[in-house]
C-alpha cells in the first residue's frame, strides 16, 4: 500500500503549534506573543531506512515572521510522526495535531530527531538536491567518502557558538563516547538564514578548501531557497542561502585548558602535549598566511610598534615595581633597560598576517594525540603579528598554573595515606614553555616573531600584569627570558 505524502503546512493546527513553540526558542526573533507565520520556502527529505514509523515525514520549512519592524526569516526543520518516538526525544517535542484525515501527528524539532539528522547528513554527504533544484547538499574535505549515516547514531544537544544557530553533536554508533573525535560531526542549523555568509564562515571554508587541518573543517553545507517577492504574474523571485553547516566536532573535543589543568592537579608533565600544541599553532598561522597572505611591516609600522612596546613595558613596571625587594627590582630594571634599548634599535620588520589575536588554552582542542585544532569562534583579525597568539597562549598557561597553585595545599596525601610530593609549578611552566616554543618553531610558520625582542617585551609586560593580578605572585620569571631569547 502506497503512503500518501502529506505536507505539514497544510495540516490543521500545524502553524498554531509552531507559533506556540517558537517564542520559547532562544534563536526566535521575539520571545513575546504569537506571530503570524508565512511559509516562503523549504524542502522534503526522503525517510531513512530502518525507522519503525511508516507514517514518518521529514520536512524543512522557511517562514517569514511578521514583526513591527518588518518580516524576519526563520528556518524550522521538523519530523512529523504517527506516534511518539524515542528517536526524537521528549526535549524535541513541538506539539501534537490531527491531520486532514483525522489521524494524530506528533511534531518534533528536526534538529534533534535522529531520522531527520540521518537524512540531512546524507543529503550533504551524497551531494543530493531537491526535485525543484532549489536545495542541494555539498560535501567537502572528503566527506563523501565517509560511511553512510544511519539511525543507529548518538546525538546530543550542545551549545552553539552563534545564538541564532542550533547545534547537535552526532556520533556513529561505533564511535567511543569520549574519543574518536575525527568520526564525529557537529550540525549547525542556521535558524536565521540569509543570502550572505559570515566572514568567519568564509574564512573556515577557505582553510578547508586549502586542506588545512588546524581548524575543525567544514565537511558539508546544505543550501536552500526562499521566496523574496511575488510579481503580478504570480512569478516569485528567489533568494538562496545556507540552511545548515556540518563541521568536524573539534570544538567539542577536550580543550588544552582542561587537559593541562588535569595534568597539573595530578602532578604530571604536559611537555609532550605542549610541543604538539605549539606545532599546531604554528601550522595554524602558516595555513592562514598561505590562504590569505602575509606582508612585512612598513618602517612606520615598525617604529610605532616599538614605541607602543616600550610604553606598555614601562607602564606595567611602574605599576608593580614597589612590590619587589631591592635586589629583585634591580635585576628586573636591568632587564627592562636592555629591552628598551633593543626596542629602540629594532630595524628588522616582522610579517603581518591574519591571526586569532587572543588565543588561550581554551581555544585549543585535542582531536587526537597528534592533532590539535583551534576554535576561531571569537573571530580573526587582519594585519597582525603571529607572536601575539603565542604570547596570549603562554600567558593563559601561566594563569592556569597560578590558579592551580593557589588551590593546591603545600602537601597532600594519596588515597593510601602516603605523602604526595608537591608540584614544582615553576619548573612545570618552564618545561611547558620550552616545549611549546620548540614545537612552534618546528612547524612551517615564519618563526622570526618569537625570536624577536618584541616577543620578549610582550611576554614580560603580560607577566608583570599577571604578577599584579595575583597580588605579588608569579610563575613566569625574568630568567626565562634568557631561555626564550636563546
Amino acid at each position: 500500500m502506497t503512503t500518501v505524502r502529506i505536507r505539514g503546512e497544510e495540516q490543521p493546527g500545524f502553524l498554531e503549534i509552531l507559533s506556540n513553540w517558537l517564542p520559547h526558542q532562544p534563536w526566535f526573533p521575539t520571545p513575546r506573543g504569537r506571530r503570524s507565520l508565512t511559509r516562503v520556502g523549504g524542502l522534503r527529505l526522503p525517510t531513512p531506512q530502518g525507522d519503525p514509523d511508516s507514517g514518518l515525514f521529514l520536512e524543512h520549512h522557511v517562514f517569514d515572521v511578521e514583526l513591527p519592524q518588518g518580516p524576519q526569516r526563520i528556518s524550522v526543520p521538523v519530523a512529523l510522526r504517527s506516534r511518539p518516538s524515542a528517536l526524537a526525544g521528549k526535549t524535541a517535542f513541538i506539539g501534537k495535531l490531527t491531520d486532514q484525515n483525522g489521524k494524530d501527528l506528533w511534531v518534533y524539532d528536526g534538529a534533534r530527531d535522529r531520522a531527520f539528522l540521518a537524512a540531512w547528513l546524507e543529503m550533504a554527504r551524497r551531494r543530493q538536491g531537491s526535485r525543484n533544484g532549489r536545495s542541494r547538499g555539498e560535501a567537502l574535505a572528503g566527506f563523501e567518502t565517509w560511511d553512510a549515516f544511519e539511525l543507529q547514531m548518538r546525538r546530543s544537544a550542545v551549545q552553539a557558538q552563534d545564538a541564532s544557530h542550533t547545534r547537535t553533536l552526532v556520533a556513529p554508533e561505533d564511535a567511543a563516547e569520549e574519543g574518536d573525535w575525527e568520526k564525529k560531526v557537529v550540525v549547525d542549523f542556521l535558524r536565521r538564514p540569509t543570502q550572505q555568509r559570515t566572514p568567519l564562515l568564509e574564512t573556515v571554508l577557505t582553510l578547508t578548501r586549502a586542506n588545512s587541518r588546524s581548524v575543525p573543517r567544514v565537511l558539508g553545507t546544505i543550501s536552500g531557497a526562499w521566496e523574496k517577492t511575488a510579481t503580478a504574474a504570480d512569478e516569485a523571485e528567489w533568494e538562496n542561502g545556507d540552511l545548515s553547516v556540518i563541521r568536524e566536532a573539534g570544538v567539542e573535543a577536550p580543550s588544552a585548558w582542561a587537559l593541562a589543568r588535569a595534568a597539573l592537579k595530578a602532578g604530571r608533565s604536559f611537555s609532550a602535549e605542549a610541543g604538539e600544541l605549539g606545532r599546531w599553532l604554528g601550522t595554524f598561522h602558516a595555513d592562514l598566511a598561505g590562504a590569505f597572505g602575509a606582508h612585512p611591516q612598513s618602517t612606520a609600522q615598525l617604529k610605532s610598534m616599538a614605541q607602543n612596546a616600550q610604553a606598555a613595558l614601562s607602564s606595567q613596571w611602574a605599576g608593580v615595581r614597589e612590590e619587589f625587594d631591592e635586589d629583585e627590582a634591580a635585576d628586573l630594571h636591568e632587564v627592562i633597560d636592555l629591552m628598551t634599548m633593543q626596542l629602540r634599535d629594532a630595524d628588522e620588520p616582522l610579517m603581518l598576517q591574519q591571526i586569532h589575536g587572543d588565543l588561550s588554552l581554551g581555544h585549543a582542542h585535542q582531536m587526537t594525540p597528534q592533532r590539535w585544532v583551534f576554535n576561531e569562534s571569537d573571530g580573526l583579525i587582519e594585519r597582525a603579528l603571529g607572536l601575539r597568539d603565542v604570547v596570549t597562549m603562554l600567558m593563559s598557561a601561566a594563569n592556569l598554573v597560578m590558579e592551580v597553585a593557589n588551590e593546591t595545599p603545600e602537601a597532600s596525601s594519596t588515597e593510601e595515606g602516603e605523602a604526595q610530593a608537591p608540584v614544582n609549578f615553576g619548573q612545570w611552566y618552564e618545561e611547558f614553555t620550552k616545549s611549546f616554543l620548540k614545537g612552534y618553531r618546528s612547524s612551517d610558520v615564519d618563526a622570526s616573531g618569537v625570536d624577536s625582542v618584541f616577543f620578549r617585551a610582550a611576554m614580560l609586560a603580560e607577566a608583570l600584569e599577571l604578577f599584579a593580578q595575583w597580588e605579588g605572585s608569579w610563575v613566569f620569571r625574568p630568567s626565562m627570558l634568557l631561555q626564550v631569547e636563546g
